[in-house]
């Protein structure tokens, strides 16, 4: 960080000088205290450990297996040191920035534009299952009639392993997929999975061989609470349930759904009271502190969980189980509607893009679980209607506005819920699932959630209660923006009740519950769970007759987490946006491009990589097309590096901080290996001719560009344009031999340091070292390059060298008096150079070919030095040097967009794998991968988004990215554990 000659130091660097463990910091509008500082495994350079007061780091001290220091967990960030600001101590008010409404409205729409993601992850993936289905109808069993088909067991995988960036073994989340084979085998593949299952010894909680009862409903609640608090307290993860109690649990409820459960179900209330639920999104801690404070389910006290269970939280397994346990065991007394994350579409999602369903079945369980849960979800009604009067459905009303309860119990509910309003029956079930109220009359689209979800306004909820002689309809699918957990609307004839306080432990809003009356009077209520340990201990010191301690009221709660909150969610907008400008990086980079440089309101000259900051917003907005603020977060987006004086944007250096990356990064070697392994095939003139197309010796921006998108992987034009450029050191041409010289050593360079294998370079025998830098000096000294030298030693011209051919211009180039050479002498030095000539043939074909001979002799950056030296003054390398480092800074950001372009098809790729791997293990062989990725090459682009890139891999392409991936050569391929490690990041932090 030492500033260039002439170049004022920013606050922040001039305050380091002195930076010691210790001493507080202001990073990212978050205080912390310095834990380490000093150089790193992960990373080059010197980075700061900072424990963080708030929980918005990354780690807990630890990154990549390797302790720093210790902290709380999501408490620990690194970051580099121009990030940091020395401050006196702790103030208690780092990240108050305004109210909390303000943020957590902020919170919300990247929250919507994770499920905005979802949908449009959906509707690619229907398309890609459209192209599977029609080219291989078979599925698996197209890849399984050669022979090539995998064998796996039906019964739960242990945790998978990768090997990190240092070789050691981790152990990694395993994702739950669908498993085809198991969904189209009915009972019977569920009957077999339960047999080869079998319950712990030590587990003592209920295991369902019958029909649930209160007993053991009441058994199995503690049981889960129990678990449950000691896994937060250290005791493990593992499942709460053993699988197969869950699966026979599973089991049952599918069955009651599918023979007593329709689209709309009717309940009848005369007594007693209606608990109604709202999202409780996996925690656990809200759903049990309502049956405390509420009562548990009885024929008085019935309850109604209005959807969206599943997904962001840990414990949805645990709340699904109980609520489905309360079902059969007390009839009638516990009721629940699906909602949009009760579909397969949203659960593979990560937990922190707005999923996790699929995460945490495949921690607890198996692909068979989430096989069945997926059943089970697909048969959940719709909607319920109270009394006849009240209707409760869990997102919003269709934008016919002449929707009735006839056309919605007509609905074919029995698959996933639709990822857009493709017909009518479609739009009527996606908007039952997804639509939002808005304040004015009308249909309208969501700004924020997009994707074709719409919004409805007073009138339209009053003409549909009118025409289906309703009084109410009570929502949830969305946090009230008062944060309260229930809100009343549209002249009181439509109420959303959304039941997780403190939403993700972040926004520390009330969760919110509706207790409905026989008369249809309802009383709304408000809570702040506290934890399940918590409550542990309160339902001790009831049963010891001692008065538990009293319970915070949600108003003091909210109030007293209130600048927690501000800093947590903070912190989760400024990732959210950071994710959206690395996948987004390249579109960003070509949008700016074309309005710098350029000259400002006032007319002031500007630098050519330089924009202003309502330019940087608007570029944000047109291509990420998110609706967040982004203008109140340039300082953390930004940096100071990158700022002006005058307060412009350098966008290059800001763009430069991220990116997306692939902590696997051998496979991207691989991929830019097949372009030079398809090179070393060739003759000298073919080789030649693949870049110079009209062969007059050199290569132009044109004829580059042609070979680049040849070989893009479905990048960018605007990017390989880029690219050209670069490769080509910004000139017009370069001769071809000067190129593929550059290329052939940078890729080398690269490739080694990607491997982890920089000291294992393959290099000359020790005794042959000397002679080769003795013939490429004698080359150098006479402005002779690669391709001339080639032809000299290929004496019949027919574009390879054999071995006589090297040996005999060895013995001429490298001095030897042969007539002074007594014949043993003469016989050793021609088995040496027979030798190295074997060395030199890389891939031992009995004849050298033209890459192989640069591998060998690396000339051409000393001619070009020699022949237009550059200017230097002191900074940076210079000459050959030089002109290398731009070639590898080229062919690392190649490396770079690979990346990007297989993050940006992810869920395309994921599609793709799923419908080859029917058993749903996450593991392909090498055949079906190849099939996948073979069919996703030849899909044709699709209309609807024509700015949209194609996977474009070439059969070679993929051969070498499969044996990049079978690293363990079992012939088995983890496409999880692939798709799993691409990651955005910011190259500041860690």
């Amino acid at each position: 960080f030492d500033p260039k000659p002439g170049e004022v130091p920013a606050r922040g660097q001039m305050s380091l000088a002195a930076l010691s463990v210790g001493q507080w910091v202001r990073v990212r509008s978050q205080e912390g205290q310095v834990r380490y500082v000093g150089p790193t495994g992960f990373a080059e350079g010197e980075w700061v450990g900072i424990e963080l007061s708030t929980a918005v780091g990354r780690n807990d001290g630890t990154v990549r297996g390797v302790r720093y220091f210790t902290c709380q967990p999501r408490h620990g960030l690194f970051v580099q040191r121009a990030q940091c600001v020395i401050i006196d101590g702790p103030s208690g008010t780092a990240g108050d920035s305004g109210p909390v409404e303000q943020i957590a409205s902020a919170w919300a729409a990247i929250e919507m534009v994770d499920e905005a993601a979802a949908l449009q992850a959906g509707r690619e993936s229907q398309r890609v299952l459209q192209h599977l289905s029609a080219q291989y109808p078979q599925g698996a069993a197209t890849t399984a009639a050669s022979g090539a088909a995998k064998m796996a067991p039906l019964g739960k995988l242990p945790p998978l392993k990768k090997r990190d960036s240092v070789g050691k073994e981790t152990m990694r989340a395993n994702r739950a997929h669908v498993r085809a084979s198991l969904a189209d085998s009915g009972e019977d593949g569920y009957d077999e999975v339960l047999a080869a299952l079998k319950i712990p010894a030590g587990y003592t909680g209920p295991t369902f061989e019958a029909a649930p009862t209160e007993e053991d409903m009441a058994g199995l609640l503690q049981h889960i609470k129990q678990r449950v608090a000691a896994a937060d307290n250290g005791g493990g993860a593992e499942a709460a349930v053993p699988q197969k109690v869950a699966m026979r649990l599973l089991l049952q409820v599918k069955k009651h759904l599918l023979d007593n459960v329709g689209n709309l179900v009717d309940v009848r209330l005369d007594k007693g009271r209606l608990v109604i639920v709202g999202d409780t999104h996996g925690q656990l801690a809200d759903f049990c502190w309502l049956l405390r404070s509420h009562g548990l389910p009885a024929k008085d006290n019935l309850y109604l969980v209005n959807g969206d269970v599943a997904d962001r939280g840990q414990h949805a397994v645990e709340i699904l189980l109980l609520i489905f346990g309360y079902m059969l065991a007390m009839p009638g007394c516990m009721h629940i509607n699906r909602g949009n994350h009760e579909s397969v579409d949203m659960n593979v999602r990560g937990f922190h893009e707005g999923g996790g369903f699929a995460m945490e079945v495949g921690q607890k369980y198996d692909s068979a679980t989430f096989t069945l849960f997926q059943d089970v979800f697909n048969l959940l009604p719709l909607a319920t209607r109270v009394n006849s009067e009240v209707l409760v459905l869990h997102g919003g009303l269709s934008r016919t506005k002449a929707a009735t309860l006839a056309q919605i119990k007509a609905i074919d509910r029995r698959r996933a819920v639709p990822v857009a309003p493709a017909n009518a029956e479609d739009t009527l079930f996606f908007d039952l699932m997804w639509a939002d109220p808005r304040a004015a009359d009308g249909i309208g689209l969501s700004a924020v959630r997009g994707a074709g979800c719409c919004t409805f306004g007073p009138d339209v909820t009053r003409r549909f209660c009118e025409m289906n002689r309703l009084r109410m309809v009570i929502r949830s699918h969305e946090v009230p923006k008062s944060l309260s957990g229930v809100q009343v609307q549209h002249a009181g004839r439509l109420v959303t009740i959304f039941s997780a306080s403190n939403y993700c432990g972040r926004i520390g809003n009330t969760g919110g519950t509706m207790l409905l009356t026989p008369a249809l009077d309802y009383q709304l209520m408000e809570h702040w769970a506290p934890s399940v340990a918590d409550l542990l201990q309160m339902e001790a010191e009831e049963a010891a007759a001692r008065v538990p301690p009293p319970v915070e009221k949600p108003s003091e709660a909210r109030e007293s987490f209130k600048s927690q909150a501000n800093n947590l969610m903070r912190a989760d907008v400024l990732q959210k946006m950071k994710e959206l400008v690395a996948e987004h990086k390249f579109s960003l980079a070509a949008h700016y491009d074309g309005r710098a440089p350029g000259r400002d309101r006032g007319g002031a000259e500007t630098g050519p990589d330089t924009i202003s900051q309502d330019e940087w917003v608007s570029g944000l907005r047109d291509v990420i097309s998110a609706p967040l603020p982004w203008e109140d977060y340039v300082q953390e987006l930004v940096g100071e590096s990158a700022l002006t004086d005058g307060g412009r944007i350098r966008y290059v250096s800001f763009l430069a901080r991220y990116r997306v990356t692939h902590e696997d990064q051998s496979w991207q070697s691989e991929l830019l290996g097949s372009l030079l392994d398809l090179l070393t095939k060739k003759d000298l003139g073919g080789t030649l001719a693949f870049f110079d197309a009209n062969q007059d010796g050199v290569v132009t921006h044109d004829e580059l560009l042609a070979v680049l998108l040849r070989f893009s992987l479905g990048m960018p034009e605007a990017s390989l344009r880029q690219l050209a450029s670069t490769l080509l050191g910004g000139k017009t041409h370069l001769s071809t031999a000067s190129l593929l010289a550059r290329l052939q050593v940078a890729y080398r360079d690269v490739a080694a340091e990607v491997s982890g294998a920089a000291a294992e370079v393959r290099k000359a025998p020790e005794w042959a070292d000397q002679l080769l830098n003795t013939v490429a000096h004698q080359c150098a000294l006479r402005k002779r390059d690669s391709e001339q030298l080639f032809r000299s030693f290929d004496s019949n011209g027919d574009g390879i060298i054999s071995y006589a051919e090297f040996q005999a211009a060895m013995m001429r180039l490298g001095g030897y008096e042969v007539s002074s050479l007594s014949a043993e002498q003469r016989s050793s030095i021609e088995q040496m150079l027979l030798d190295l000539a074997a060395w030199v043939d890389q891939k031992a074909t009995g004849s050298i070919n033209y890459m192989d001979f640069l591998d060998a002799f690396h000339i051409l950056d000393d001619v070009e030095a020699s022949a237009a030296p550059a200017p230097n003054n002191g900074q940076g390398p210079a000459g050959g040097e030089a002109s290398k480092t731009v070639v590898v800074n080229a062919v690392t950001h190649m490396m770079e967009q690979l990346c990007a372009v297989f993050f940006q098809h992810r869920w395309s790729l994921q599609k793709a794998f799923e419908y080859f791997d029917a058993n749903g293990d996450g593991w392909l062989s090498p055949e079906e991968f190849r099939t996948a990725l073979k069919a996703l090459s030849e899909m044709p682009k699709d209309d609807a988004s024509p700015g949209a890139s194609t996977l474009d891999i070439s059969p070679d392409q993929i051969g070498h990215l499969i044996t990049a991936l079978d690293r363990d050569c079992n012939g088995l391929i983890d496409y999880d554990e692939f798709l799993q490690a691409l990651e955005t990041t910011d190259a500041m932090e860690q």
